[in-house]
């Protein structure tokens, strides 16, 4: 599927593949959209645009890293993107590519883009940013990296809730989470720092399309750099604290085992010399000088319970009771 925003005459015509040849016939900014469309017959659509070969087989991968280049005619950025983000940090990505040039905007991506799709639908944006096609690349990757921290905030809250059950009654099943939560925070925290990388080097390195002395474009990928950080100190912070919460889990159950193993160990030293004696006691050899003691059987019953009862009180002094 090939979708464009047109503007030109201060009027913006939304269209398809036809308002290409206007644009460069007639001049103005286009807004083209891709998606879906086959390797075969978009790789030249492309290179015809002016798209550098080796960056769209960079676009055309399925899984590539969020990476920065630029060209003569355009600049090339790879943005991980987010279809699905659940609350079990179960996240479906979407690789966003952009070629930005002086009057044209490219989108290229292989599912549906929060960030484009915000922005397609917003007349008043569009009117406003399409122009200066540079900031509308920064407006799309803002409105993405907006809806992510919404989503690592209300993650906040699901850590700091399990983390209360957690210290009410632990269980296999919160110790699972844990460790699912800290597995794909490790994965997420490579997208975030990626990102941040990516645009810390747009920053640096000012190109004829994002040039960063421009104070509106400046400002417009400083606040997307901002962002980026963000996201990576949350990611970080999340993925600590679900390692604490795992090492406090372990803490609890270790404590516990130790209680349980506390009292095991207190019931067998009370149980051993009782079990010793009744042993000794009921061997029944004939020249036992107590077996036809007519009291035996009172006197070591009267043993057994005195020895119990001096352990008893001994761990309860001791405080293992």
């Amino acid at each position: 599927m090939i979708r464009t925003q047109y503007w030109n005459d201060e009027q913006l015509q939304a269209g398809g593949q036809e308002q290409i040849a206007l644009w460069q016939s007639q001049g103005g900014f286009i807004w083209i959209d891709l998606e879906g469309e086959p390797e075969d017959t978009e790789q030249p659509f492309l290179t015809g645009l002016g798209c550098h070969q080796l960056a769209v087989q960079d676009a055309q991968r399925h899984r590539h890293p969020p990476k920065f280049e630029d060209f003569e005619t355009n600049t090339f950025v790879i943005y991980r993107g987010f279809e699905r983000f659940d609350d079990d940090i179960n996240i479906v990505h979407v690789q966003v590519t952009f070629f930005i040039g002086s009057n044209f905007l490219i989108t290229r991506r292989n599912g549906m883009s929060f960030g484009v799709e915000r922005l397609w639908g917003s007349n008043n944006d569009l009117q406003r940013y399409l122009r200066t096609p540079a900031i509308l690349f920064t407006r799309i990757v803002n409105q993405s990296l907006g809806e992510y921290i919404k989503r690592m905030l209300e993650l906040e809250d699901a850590i700091s809730q399990m983390e209360d059950e957690m210290l009410e009654a632990p269980t296999d099943q919160l110790m699972q989470r844990f460790v699912l939560y800290r597995s794909r925070l490790r994965k997420l925290n490579r997208v975030f720092r990626y990102h941040e990388k990516v645009f810390s080097e747009i920053m640096r390195e000012s190109t004829a399309v994002l040039d960063m002395n421009d104070p509106a474009i400046y400002h417009s990928v400083q606040d997307v750099y901002d962002k980026c950080e963000r996201l990576d100190s949350l990611g970080t912070l999340f993925y600590e604290q679900c390692g604490d919460l795992i090492e406090g889990y372990i803490s609890l159950t270790s404590h516990q085992l130790n209680k349980t193993m506390q009292a095991l160990t207190v019931i067998t030293a009370i149980f051993v010399p009782l079990g010793l004696l009744s042993g000794i006691y009921g061997m029944n050899f004939e020249n036992m000088p107590e077996l036809h003691s007519k009291n035996g059987y009172f006197i070591l019953l009267s043993i057994m319970a005195t020895v119990a009862i001096s352990l008893l009180i001994f761990f309860r002094r001791k405080r293992w009771l």
